[in-house]
Protein backbone atom coordinates (compact mmCIF):
# COMPACT_ATOMS: atom_id res chain seq x y z
CA UNK A 1 0.00 0.00 0.00
CA UNK A 2 1.23 3.48 -0.86
CA UNK A 3 1.58 5.27 2.49
CA UNK A 4 1.42 8.68 0.78
CA UNK A 5 -2.14 8.05 -0.40
CA UNK A 6 -4.85 10.45 0.74
CA UNK A 7 -7.82 8.80 2.45
CA UNK A 8 -11.26 10.37 2.90
CA UNK A 9 -13.21 9.06 5.90
CA UNK A 10 -16.95 9.77 5.80
CA UNK A 11 -19.25 9.20 8.78
CA UNK A 12 -21.88 11.31 10.51
CA UNK A 13 -20.65 10.23 13.96
CA UNK A 14 -17.63 12.17 15.19
CA UNK A 15 -16.58 9.24 17.36
CA UNK A 16 -16.55 6.77 14.47
CA UNK A 17 -14.56 9.19 12.28
CA UNK A 18 -11.98 9.55 15.03
CA UNK A 19 -11.73 5.78 15.47
CA UNK A 20 -11.16 5.17 11.75
CA UNK A 21 -8.64 8.01 11.50
CA UNK A 22 -6.76 6.64 14.50
CA UNK A 23 -6.71 3.16 12.95
CA UNK A 24 -5.32 4.59 9.70
CA UNK A 25 -2.65 6.49 11.58
CA UNK A 26 -1.63 3.30 13.36
CA UNK A 27 -1.15 1.68 9.95
CA UNK A 28 1.22 4.47 8.99
CA UNK A 29 -1.35 6.23 6.78
CA UNK A 30 -1.07 9.86 7.85
CA UNK A 31 -2.83 11.68 4.99
CA UNK A 32 -6.44 11.49 6.15
CA UNK A 33 -9.28 13.99 5.68
CA UNK A 34 -12.84 13.63 6.94
CA UNK A 35 -16.42 14.52 6.03
CA UNK A 36 -19.61 14.02 8.03
CA UNK A 37 -21.96 13.15 5.16
CA UNK A 38 -21.93 12.11 1.51
CA UNK A 39 -22.64 15.60 0.16
CA UNK A 40 -19.62 17.14 1.90
CA UNK A 41 -17.52 14.16 0.83
CA UNK A 42 -18.48 14.58 -2.83
CA UNK A 43 -17.54 18.27 -2.72
CA UNK A 44 -14.14 17.33 -1.26
CA UNK A 45 -13.55 14.64 -3.90
CA UNK A 46 -14.11 17.22 -6.64
CA UNK A 47 -11.96 19.90 -5.05
CA UNK A 48 -8.87 18.15 -3.67
CA UNK A 49 -6.75 15.04 -4.21
CA UNK A 50 -8.40 11.90 -2.80
CA UNK A 51 -7.03 8.40 -3.46
CA UNK A 52 -9.51 6.22 -1.55
CA UNK A 53 -12.80 6.63 0.31
CA UNK A 54 -13.94 4.87 3.49
CA UNK A 55 -17.60 5.71 4.01
CA UNK A 56 -20.44 4.86 6.34
CA UNK A 57 -23.65 3.55 4.76
CA UNK A 58 -26.42 5.38 6.66
CA UNK A 59 -25.90 9.13 6.94
CA UNK A 60 -28.08 12.25 6.78
CA UNK A 61 -28.06 14.69 3.84
CA UNK A 62 -26.49 12.11 1.48
CA UNK A 63 -26.05 8.45 2.39
CA UNK A 64 -22.92 6.44 1.71
CA UNK A 65 -24.77 4.43 -0.92
CA UNK A 66 -25.79 7.64 -2.75
CA UNK A 67 -22.19 8.87 -2.52
CA UNK A 68 -20.97 5.58 -3.99
CA UNK A 69 -23.41 5.80 -6.90
CA UNK A 70 -22.41 9.42 -7.53
CA UNK A 71 -18.72 8.47 -7.62
CA UNK A 72 -19.31 5.51 -9.93
CA UNK A 73 -21.39 7.65 -12.31
CA UNK A 74 -18.55 10.17 -12.67
CA UNK A 75 -16.21 9.76 -15.69
CA UNK A 76 -13.44 11.50 -13.74
CA UNK A 77 -13.72 9.73 -10.38
CA UNK A 78 -15.58 6.55 -11.32
CA UNK A 79 -12.75 4.15 -10.46
CA UNK A 80 -11.95 5.63 -7.04
CA UNK A 81 -11.70 2.79 -4.47
CA UNK A 82 -14.65 2.93 -2.06
CA UNK A 83 -14.81 0.81 1.10
CA UNK A 84 -18.27 0.79 2.70
CA UNK A 85 -18.61 0.65 6.50
CA UNK A 86 -21.97 -0.74 7.52
CA UNK A 87 -23.96 -2.59 10.10
CA UNK A 88 -26.18 -3.90 7.28
CA UNK A 89 -25.89 -7.66 6.86
CA UNK A 90 -29.10 -8.41 4.98
CA UNK A 91 -28.59 -10.28 1.72
CA UNK A 92 -30.35 -7.64 -0.40
CA UNK A 93 -28.35 -4.82 1.21
CA UNK A 94 -25.07 -6.54 0.41
CA UNK A 95 -26.23 -7.09 -3.15
CA UNK A 96 -27.24 -3.44 -3.54
CA UNK A 97 -23.82 -2.23 -2.37
CA UNK A 98 -21.92 -4.57 -4.66
CA UNK A 99 -24.09 -3.83 -7.68
CA UNK A 100 -23.57 -0.12 -7.02
CA UNK A 101 -19.82 -0.68 -7.34
CA UNK A 102 -18.50 -0.89 -3.77
CA UNK A 103 -14.89 -2.01 -3.82
CA UNK A 104 -15.62 -3.96 -0.64
CA UNK A 105 -17.50 -3.53 2.61
CA UNK A 106 -16.64 -4.01 6.27
CA UNK A 107 -19.14 -4.83 9.00
CA UNK A 108 -19.25 -2.66 12.13
CA UNK A 109 -17.80 -3.06 14.68
CA UNK A 110 -14.40 -3.95 13.23
CA UNK A 111 -10.81 -4.11 14.39
CA UNK A 112 -7.81 -2.22 13.03
CA UNK A 113 -6.49 -5.48 11.58
CA UNK A 114 -9.78 -6.12 9.76
CA UNK A 115 -9.71 -2.61 8.30
CA UNK A 116 -6.11 -3.00 7.15
CA UNK A 117 -6.91 -6.34 5.49
CA UNK A 118 -9.87 -4.84 3.64
CA UNK A 119 -7.84 -1.84 2.47
CA UNK A 120 -5.07 -4.07 1.12
CA UNK A 121 -7.69 -5.90 -0.92
CA UNK A 122 -9.11 -2.82 -2.62
CA UNK A 123 -6.19 -0.42 -2.96
CA UNK A 124 -4.01 -0.56 -6.03
CA UNK A 125 -0.25 -0.91 -5.70
CA UNK A 126 1.61 2.43 -5.80
CA UNK A 127 1.65 4.17 -9.17
CA UNK A 128 4.98 4.68 -10.92
CA UNK A 129 6.72 7.85 -9.78
CA UNK A 130 6.34 9.56 -13.14
CA UNK A 131 2.61 8.86 -13.26
CA UNK A 132 2.09 10.05 -9.70
CA UNK A 133 4.00 13.28 -10.24
CA UNK A 134 2.01 14.05 -13.37
CA UNK A 135 -1.38 14.10 -11.71
CA UNK A 136 -2.98 17.55 -11.91
CA UNK A 137 -4.80 17.46 -8.59
CA UNK A 138 -5.38 13.83 -7.72
CA UNK A 139 -4.21 10.32 -8.49
CA UNK A 140 -5.68 9.18 -11.76
CA UNK A 141 -6.56 5.52 -11.32
CA UNK A 142 -6.68 3.76 -14.69
CA UNK A 143 -9.89 1.91 -15.47
CA UNK A 144 -9.73 -1.87 -15.72
CA UNK A 145 -12.17 -1.80 -18.61
CA UNK A 146 -11.56 -0.67 -22.13
CA UNK A 147 -13.60 1.62 -24.37
CA UNK A 148 -15.80 -1.31 -25.41
CA UNK A 149 -17.04 -1.64 -21.82
CA UNK A 150 -18.39 1.89 -21.47
CA UNK A 151 -21.89 0.55 -20.76
CA UNK A 152 -20.54 -1.50 -17.84
CA UNK A 153 -20.28 -0.13 -14.28
CA UNK A 154 -16.75 1.13 -13.49
CA UNK A 155 -14.46 -1.78 -12.68
CA UNK A 156 -13.64 -2.59 -9.10
CA UNK A 157 -10.15 -1.41 -8.11
CA UNK A 158 -8.18 -4.55 -7.22
CA UNK A 159 -4.69 -4.65 -5.80
CA UNK A 160 -2.10 -7.00 -7.27
CA UNK A 161 -2.15 -8.86 -3.95
CA UNK A 162 -5.89 -9.32 -4.23
CA UNK A 163 -5.58 -10.54 -7.82
CA UNK A 164 -3.01 -13.11 -6.77
CA UNK A 165 -5.26 -14.17 -3.91
CA UNK A 166 -8.10 -14.63 -6.37
CA UNK A 167 -5.81 -16.72 -8.54
CA UNK A 168 -5.10 -19.00 -5.60
CA UNK A 169 -8.61 -19.14 -4.24
CA UNK A 170 -11.10 -18.69 -7.10
CA UNK A 171 -11.84 -21.60 -9.41
CA UNK A 172 -13.89 -21.34 -12.59
CA UNK A 173 -15.53 -24.18 -14.50
CA UNK A 174 -15.82 -23.44 -18.22
CA UNK A 175 -18.27 -25.66 -20.12
CA UNK A 176 -18.31 -25.64 -23.93
CA UNK A 177 -18.41 -28.39 -26.55
CA UNK A 178 -15.94 -26.47 -28.76
CA UNK A 179 -12.34 -27.05 -27.67
CA UNK A 180 -11.23 -23.81 -29.34
CA UNK A 181 -13.65 -21.85 -27.17
CA UNK A 182 -12.34 -23.57 -24.04
CA UNK A 183 -8.75 -22.76 -25.03
CA UNK A 184 -9.66 -19.09 -25.42
CA UNK A 185 -11.29 -18.98 -21.99
CA UNK A 186 -8.36 -20.72 -20.29
CA UNK A 187 -5.87 -18.38 -21.93
CA UNK A 188 -7.95 -15.29 -21.16
CA UNK A 189 -8.72 -16.11 -17.53
CA UNK A 190 -5.86 -18.39 -16.51
CA UNK A 191 -3.67 -15.56 -15.22
CA UNK A 192 -6.27 -14.64 -12.58
CA UNK A 193 -8.14 -17.88 -11.86
CA UNK A 194 -7.75 -21.63 -11.79
CA UNK A 195 -9.85 -22.62 -14.81
CA UNK A 196 -11.24 -26.13 -15.17
CA UNK A 197 -12.68 -27.18 -18.53
CA UNK A 198 -15.51 -29.53 -19.50
CA UNK A 199 -16.42 -30.27 -23.13
CA UNK A 200 -20.00 -31.39 -22.41
CA UNK A 201 -22.82 -30.90 -19.94
CA UNK A 202 -22.47 -34.49 -18.75
CA UNK A 203 -18.76 -33.99 -18.06
CA UNK A 204 -19.46 -30.76 -16.14
CA UNK A 205 -21.96 -32.53 -13.88
CA UNK A 206 -19.44 -35.31 -13.18
CA UNK A 207 -16.85 -32.72 -12.12
CA UNK A 208 -19.38 -31.13 -9.79
CA UNK A 209 -20.37 -34.54 -8.40
CA UNK A 210 -16.75 -35.16 -7.41
CA UNK A 211 -17.17 -32.60 -4.63
CA UNK A 212 -14.50 -30.18 -5.87
CA UNK A 213 -16.85 -27.29 -6.51
CA UNK A 214 -15.86 -24.20 -8.50
CA UNK A 215 -16.62 -20.66 -7.39
CA UNK A 216 -18.32 -19.78 -10.68
CA UNK A 217 -19.44 -21.58 -13.85
CA UNK A 218 -19.19 -20.27 -17.41
CA UNK A 219 -21.74 -22.31 -19.33
CA UNK A 220 -22.33 -22.53 -23.07
CA UNK A 221 -26.01 -22.79 -24.02
CA UNK A 222 -25.95 -24.61 -27.36
CA UNK A 223 -24.31 -28.00 -26.82
CA UNK A 224 -25.17 -31.41 -28.29
CA UNK A 225 -26.78 -33.96 -25.98
CA UNK A 226 -27.46 -31.95 -22.84
CA UNK A 227 -27.74 -28.21 -23.52
CA UNK A 228 -26.76 -25.47 -21.10
CA UNK A 229 -30.30 -24.87 -19.89
CA UNK A 230 -30.64 -28.47 -18.71
CA UNK A 231 -27.19 -28.36 -17.09
CA UNK A 232 -28.16 -25.18 -15.24
CA UNK A 233 -31.47 -26.69 -14.12
CA UNK A 234 -29.65 -29.69 -12.60
CA UNK A 235 -27.04 -27.46 -10.96
CA UNK A 236 -29.71 -25.36 -9.28
CA UNK A 237 -31.76 -28.44 -8.29
CA UNK A 238 -28.82 -29.85 -6.34
CA UNK A 239 -28.48 -28.20 -2.89
CA UNK A 240 -24.71 -28.78 -2.99
CA UNK A 241 -24.30 -26.71 -6.17
CA UNK A 242 -27.34 -24.43 -6.14
CA UNK A 243 -25.42 -21.39 -4.86
CA UNK A 244 -22.70 -21.49 -7.51
CA UNK A 245 -23.14 -18.48 -9.85
CA UNK A 246 -23.75 -19.49 -13.47
CA UNK A 247 -22.95 -17.11 -16.34
CA UNK A 248 -24.30 -18.24 -19.71
CA UNK A 249 -22.07 -17.81 -22.76
CA UNK A 250 -24.29 -17.75 -25.80
CA UNK A 251 -24.55 -16.53 -29.34
CA UNK A 252 -28.32 -16.32 -28.99
CA UNK A 253 -29.89 -12.94 -28.41
CA UNK A 254 -33.62 -13.69 -28.29
CA UNK A 255 -35.32 -12.25 -25.20
CA UNK A 256 -37.12 -15.53 -24.53
CA UNK A 257 -33.78 -17.39 -24.24
CA UNK A 258 -32.38 -14.82 -21.83
CA UNK A 259 -35.56 -14.94 -19.74
CA UNK A 260 -35.47 -18.72 -19.61
CA UNK A 261 -31.88 -18.66 -18.40
CA UNK A 262 -32.66 -16.26 -15.56
CA UNK A 263 -35.71 -18.31 -14.58
CA UNK A 264 -33.44 -21.34 -14.24
CA UNK A 265 -31.17 -19.42 -11.88
CA UNK A 266 -28.40 -17.94 -14.04
CA UNK A 267 -26.90 -14.71 -12.71
CA UNK A 268 -25.78 -13.22 -16.02
CA UNK A 269 -25.47 -13.62 -19.81
CA UNK A 270 -22.45 -12.77 -21.94
CA UNK A 271 -22.82 -12.88 -25.71
CA UNK A 272 -20.17 -14.78 -27.69
CA UNK A 273 -17.60 -13.87 -28.74
CA UNK A 274 -17.16 -12.39 -25.28
CA UNK A 275 -15.51 -9.00 -24.92
CA UNK A 276 -12.61 -9.72 -22.49
CA UNK A 277 -13.00 -6.59 -20.29
CA UNK A 278 -16.76 -7.13 -19.97
CA UNK A 279 -16.39 -10.83 -19.18
CA UNK A 280 -13.70 -10.20 -16.57
CA UNK A 281 -15.67 -7.38 -14.95
CA UNK A 282 -18.77 -9.53 -14.64
CA UNK A 283 -16.83 -12.49 -13.26
CA UNK A 284 -15.24 -10.25 -10.60
CA UNK A 285 -18.62 -8.79 -9.64
CA UNK A 286 -20.32 -12.17 -9.22
CA UNK A 287 -17.38 -13.68 -7.34
CA UNK A 288 -17.39 -10.78 -4.92
CA UNK A 289 -21.14 -11.02 -4.50
CA UNK A 290 -20.88 -14.75 -3.84
CA UNK A 291 -18.17 -14.26 -1.20
CA UNK A 292 -20.10 -11.47 0.47
CA UNK A 293 -23.28 -13.49 0.61
CA UNK A 294 -21.34 -16.41 2.06
CA UNK A 295 -20.09 -14.11 4.84
CA UNK A 296 -23.65 -13.02 5.56
CA UNK A 297 -24.85 -16.64 5.48
CA UNK A 298 -22.19 -17.68 7.97
CA UNK A 299 -23.18 -14.84 10.29
CA UNK A 300 -26.84 -15.76 9.94
CA UNK A 301 -26.11 -19.43 10.63
CA UNK A 302 -24.28 -18.48 13.82
CA UNK A 303 -27.26 -16.41 14.95
CA UNK A 304 -29.69 -19.20 14.13
CA UNK A 305 -27.55 -21.64 16.10
CA UNK A 306 -27.59 -19.30 19.09
CA UNK A 307 -31.35 -18.85 18.87
CA UNK A 308 -31.96 -22.58 18.51
CA UNK A 309 -30.76 -23.25 22.04
CA UNK A 310 -33.44 -20.91 23.39
CA UNK A 311 -36.24 -23.34 22.52
CA UNK A 312 -39.60 -22.61 20.94
CA UNK A 313 -40.88 -19.20 19.86
CA UNK A 314 -42.64 -18.42 23.12
CA UNK A 315 -39.56 -19.19 25.18
CA UNK A 316 -37.41 -17.22 22.74
CA UNK A 317 -39.64 -14.15 23.09
CA UNK A 318 -39.55 -14.31 26.87
CA UNK A 319 -35.80 -14.87 26.90
CA UNK A 320 -35.10 -11.98 24.52
CA UNK A 321 -37.25 -9.70 26.64
CA UNK A 322 -35.41 -10.77 29.79
CA UNK A 323 -32.03 -10.28 28.13
CA UNK A 324 -33.02 -6.87 26.81
CA UNK A 325 -34.59 -5.63 30.01
CA UNK A 326 -31.92 -6.87 32.39
CA UNK A 327 -28.88 -8.49 30.82
CA UNK A 328 -28.47 -5.68 28.26
CA UNK A 329 -29.92 -2.63 29.98
CA UNK A 330 -27.97 -3.08 33.20
CA UNK A 331 -24.47 -3.12 31.65
CA UNK A 332 -25.40 -0.34 29.23
CA UNK A 333 -26.61 1.72 32.17
CA UNK A 334 -23.32 0.96 33.87
CA UNK A 335 -21.40 2.22 30.83
CA UNK A 336 -23.36 5.47 30.92
CA UNK A 337 -22.79 5.95 34.64
CA UNK A 338 -19.06 5.20 34.51
CA UNK A 339 -18.62 7.38 31.42
CA UNK A 340 -20.38 10.26 33.16
CA UNK A 341 -18.15 9.95 36.21
CA UNK A 342 -14.98 9.77 34.09
CA UNK A 343 -16.09 12.75 32.00
CA UNK A 344 -16.31 14.83 35.20
CA UNK A 345 -12.81 13.80 36.32
CA UNK A 346 -10.69 16.96 36.25
CA UNK A 347 -7.45 14.96 35.92
CA UNK A 348 -8.30 13.73 32.41
CA UNK A 349 -7.03 15.61 29.38
CA UNK A 350 -9.55 17.08 26.88
CA UNK A 351 -8.95 14.38 24.24
CA UNK A 352 -9.77 11.61 26.71
CA UNK A 353 -12.85 13.46 27.90
CA UNK A 354 -14.03 13.83 24.33
CA UNK A 355 -13.64 10.10 23.67
CA UNK A 356 -15.54 9.31 26.86
CA UNK A 357 -18.34 11.61 25.71
CA UNK A 358 -18.59 9.57 22.49
CA UNK A 359 -18.80 6.39 24.56
CA UNK A 360 -21.59 7.88 26.67
CA UNK A 361 -23.43 9.10 23.57
CA UNK A 362 -23.20 5.70 21.88
CA UNK A 363 -24.40 3.93 25.03
CA UNK A 364 -27.43 6.24 25.22
CA UNK A 365 -28.23 5.47 21.58
CA UNK A 366 -28.09 1.72 22.19
CA UNK A 367 -30.18 1.99 25.35
CA UNK A 368 -32.69 4.12 23.45
CA UNK A 369 -33.09 1.38 20.83
CA UNK A 370 -33.40 -1.35 23.48
CA UNK A 371 -36.06 0.61 25.34
CA UNK A 372 -38.14 1.45 22.30
CA UNK A 373 -37.98 -2.08 20.90
CA UNK A 374 -39.76 -3.43 23.98
CA UNK A 375 -41.41 -0.60 25.87
CA UNK A 376 -43.56 0.86 23.09
CA UNK A 377 -45.59 -2.32 22.85
CA UNK A 378 -46.19 -2.29 26.62
CA UNK A 379 -47.17 1.39 26.53
CA UNK A 380 -49.63 0.70 23.74
CA UNK A 381 -51.14 -2.18 25.72
CA UNK A 382 -51.22 -0.16 28.94
CA UNK A 383 -48.94 -2.58 30.79
CA UNK A 384 -45.83 -0.40 31.06
CA UNK A 385 -44.61 0.16 34.63
CA UNK A 386 -43.78 3.84 34.90
CA UNK A 387 -41.53 5.00 37.75
CA UNK A 388 -41.18 8.80 37.57
CA UNK A 389 -38.17 10.71 38.81
CA UNK A 390 -37.03 14.31 38.66
CA UNK A 391 -35.37 15.12 35.30
CA UNK A 392 -33.19 18.11 34.41
CA UNK A 393 -34.83 18.95 31.07
CA UNK A 394 -32.43 21.78 30.22
CA UNK A 395 -29.44 19.47 30.59
CA UNK A 396 -31.12 16.72 28.58
CA UNK A 397 -32.06 19.05 25.69
CA UNK A 398 -28.56 20.52 25.66
CA UNK A 399 -27.08 17.02 25.37
CA UNK A 400 -29.35 16.11 22.46
CA UNK A 401 -28.46 19.31 20.59
CA UNK A 402 -24.75 18.75 21.21
CA UNK A 403 -25.00 15.20 19.83
CA UNK A 404 -26.54 16.60 16.65
CA UNK A 405 -23.95 19.36 16.14
CA UNK A 406 -22.33 17.64 13.17
CA UNK A 407 -25.62 17.04 11.38
CA UNK A 408 -26.86 20.56 12.13
CA UNK A 409 -23.72 21.96 10.56
CA UNK A 410 -24.16 19.77 7.48
CA UNK A 411 -27.75 20.88 7.06
CA UNK A 412 -26.82 24.55 7.75
CA UNK A 413 -29.44 24.72 10.50
CA UNK A 414 -29.01 26.74 13.71
CA UNK A 415 -30.56 26.21 17.15
CA UNK A 416 -32.11 28.98 19.20
CA UNK A 417 -33.06 28.29 22.81
CA UNK A 418 -35.74 30.44 24.41
CA UNK A 419 -36.92 30.73 28.02
CA UNK A 420 -40.48 32.03 28.39
CA UNK A 421 -40.13 33.55 24.90
CA UNK A 422 -36.78 35.23 25.62
CA UNK A 423 -33.75 34.15 23.59
CA UNK A 424 -31.02 32.56 25.67
CA UNK A 425 -29.58 29.31 26.95
CA UNK A 426 -32.11 26.99 28.63
CA UNK A 427 -32.43 27.76 32.32
CA UNK A 428 -30.26 25.38 34.28
CA UNK A 429 -32.01 23.04 36.64
CA UNK A 430 -35.38 23.14 34.83
CA UNK A 431 -37.01 20.07 36.40
CA UNK A 432 -39.81 17.85 35.14
CA UNK A 433 -41.27 14.63 36.46
CA UNK A 434 -40.74 11.60 34.24
CA UNK A 435 -38.30 8.96 33.02
CA UNK A 436 -35.00 10.35 31.73
CA UNK A 437 -34.42 7.64 29.12
CA UNK A 438 -37.98 7.89 27.80
CA UNK A 439 -37.63 11.67 27.57
CA UNK A 440 -34.31 11.27 25.79
CA UNK A 441 -35.93 8.97 23.23
CA UNK A 442 -38.92 11.27 22.74
CA UNK A 443 -37.06 14.57 22.36
CA UNK A 444 -34.28 12.99 20.29
CA UNK A 445 -36.91 11.70 17.86
CA UNK A 446 -38.77 15.01 17.70
CA UNK A 447 -35.53 16.95 17.23
CA UNK A 448 -34.47 14.60 14.43
CA UNK A 449 -37.81 15.19 12.66
CA UNK A 450 -37.39 18.96 13.04
CA UNK A 451 -33.89 18.86 11.52
CA UNK A 452 -35.01 16.75 8.57
CA UNK A 453 -37.94 19.07 7.84
CA UNK A 454 -35.99 22.33 8.23
CA UNK A 455 -34.53 23.98 5.16
CA UNK A 456 -30.95 25.18 4.84
CA UNK A 457 -30.04 28.43 6.60
CA UNK A 458 -33.05 28.25 8.92
CA UNK A 459 -33.42 28.19 12.70
CA UNK A 460 -35.01 25.59 14.98
CA UNK A 461 -36.44 27.26 18.08
CA UNK A 462 -36.66 25.37 21.38
CA UNK A 463 -38.81 27.32 23.83
CA UNK A 464 -39.16 26.20 27.47
CA UNK A 465 -42.15 27.34 29.52
CA UNK A 466 -42.19 26.50 33.23
CA UNK A 467 -45.07 26.42 35.69
CA UNK A 468 -45.38 24.91 39.15
CA UNK A 469 -47.25 21.83 37.99
CA UNK A 470 -46.32 21.64 34.30
CA UNK A 471 -43.33 22.08 31.99
CA UNK A 472 -43.87 22.75 28.26
CA UNK A 473 -41.26 22.37 25.54
CA UNK A 474 -42.03 23.95 22.15
CA UNK A 475 -39.97 22.85 19.12
CA UNK A 476 -40.53 25.05 16.06
CA UNK A 477 -38.94 24.37 12.69
CA UNK A 478 -39.14 25.71 9.18
CA UNK A 479 -41.46 23.69 6.93
CA UNK A 480 -45.18 23.03 7.26
CA UNK A 481 -46.43 19.46 7.77
CA UNK A 482 -48.24 18.34 4.57
CA UNK A 483 -51.99 18.86 4.74
CA UNK A 484 -52.76 15.21 3.94
CA UNK A 485 -51.16 13.89 7.15
CA UNK A 486 -51.97 16.63 9.66
CA UNK A 487 -55.01 14.85 11.09
CA UNK A 488 -53.09 11.56 11.40
CA UNK A 489 -49.73 13.07 12.36
CA UNK A 490 -49.44 11.07 15.59
CA UNK A 491 -50.99 7.88 14.22
CA UNK A 492 -48.95 4.72 13.82
CA UNK A 493 -47.13 4.32 10.47
CA UNK A 494 -47.97 7.84 9.28
CA UNK A 495 -45.27 9.16 6.96
CA UNK A 496 -45.14 11.41 3.90
CA UNK A 497 -42.41 11.22 1.27
CA UNK A 498 -39.72 10.44 3.82
CA UNK A 499 -37.28 7.90 2.42
CA UNK A 500 -36.69 5.13 4.93
CA UNK A 501 -39.28 6.51 7.35
CA UNK A 502 -41.18 4.01 9.50
CA UNK A 503 -44.00 6.28 10.63
CA UNK A 504 -43.29 5.40 14.27
CA UNK A 505 -41.42 8.54 15.39
CA UNK A 506 -44.35 10.81 16.28
CA UNK A 507 -46.48 7.83 17.32
CA UNK A 508 -43.83 6.77 19.84
CA UNK A 509 -43.46 10.38 21.04
CA UNK A 510 -47.16 10.56 21.82
CA UNK A 511 -47.09 7.24 23.67
CA UNK A 512 -44.09 8.32 25.72
CA UNK A 513 -45.56 11.72 26.58
CA UNK A 514 -48.90 10.28 27.71
CA UNK A 515 -47.26 7.40 29.60
CA UNK A 516 -45.46 10.03 31.68
CA UNK A 517 -48.69 11.88 32.46
CA UNK A 518 -48.11 14.55 29.84
CA UNK A 519 -49.28 15.16 26.29
CA UNK A 520 -48.11 16.27 22.86
CA UNK A 521 -49.65 18.42 20.14
CA UNK A 522 -48.79 19.82 16.73
CA UNK A 523 -49.56 23.27 15.31
CA UNK A 524 -48.89 24.37 11.74
CA UNK A 525 -48.62 27.93 10.46
CA UNK A 526 -49.14 27.97 6.69
CA UNK A 527 -48.53 31.71 6.70
CA UNK A 528 -45.05 31.37 8.22
CA UNK A 529 -44.44 27.88 6.83
CA UNK A 530 -43.53 26.52 10.27
CA UNK A 531 -44.45 23.54 12.41
CA UNK A 532 -44.47 23.61 16.20
CA UNK A 533 -44.54 20.51 18.39
CA UNK A 534 -45.51 21.15 22.01
CA UNK A 535 -44.72 18.59 24.71
CA UNK A 536 -46.09 18.97 28.22
CA UNK A 537 -44.76 17.02 31.20
CA UNK A 538 -45.67 17.17 34.88
CA UNK A 539 -43.67 19.68 36.89
CA UNK A 540 -41.85 18.86 40.15
CA UNK A 541 -44.86 19.81 42.27
CA UNK A 542 -47.06 17.23 40.54
CA UNK A 543 -45.48 14.48 42.63
CA UNK A 544 -46.26 16.28 45.87
CA UNK A 545 -49.90 16.75 44.94
CA UNK A 546 -50.50 13.03 44.41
Amino acid sequence: MNYNMIFLVVDDMDGMRRIVVRNLHQMGLKNVVTANNGADAWRMIQSQPIDAVITDWNMPVMSGLSLLKTIRASPQFGTLPVLMMTAETERHQVKVAIEAGASDFIIKPFSANSLETKLKNVIRTPLPAEADSARPGRTKVPSATGPSAISEPPAIILSEEFKSRLAREATLLAVDDMSDNLDVLVELLGDEYLVKAANSGERALKILASGKLPDLILLDVMMPGMDGFEVCRRIKANPATADIPVIFLTAMSEVTDVTRGFELGAVDFVTKPADPPILKARIRTHLRLKRSLEEVKRSHAALVEQHAVLGDNLRLRDEVERISQHDMKNPIGGIISFASMLRDDETLNPDHKEMISYIEQSAYSVLNMVNLSLDLYKMEQGSYEFNPNSIDLSQLLNRIVKEKTSELSSRKVRIQFMNEGIVGEPASGLQALGDELLCYSMFSNLFKNAMEAAGANTVIQINLLAAADQITVLITNDGAVPVDIRDSFFDKFTTSGKKGGTGLGTFSAQLIARTQGGDIAMDVSDENRTTTISVTLPGPSANASE
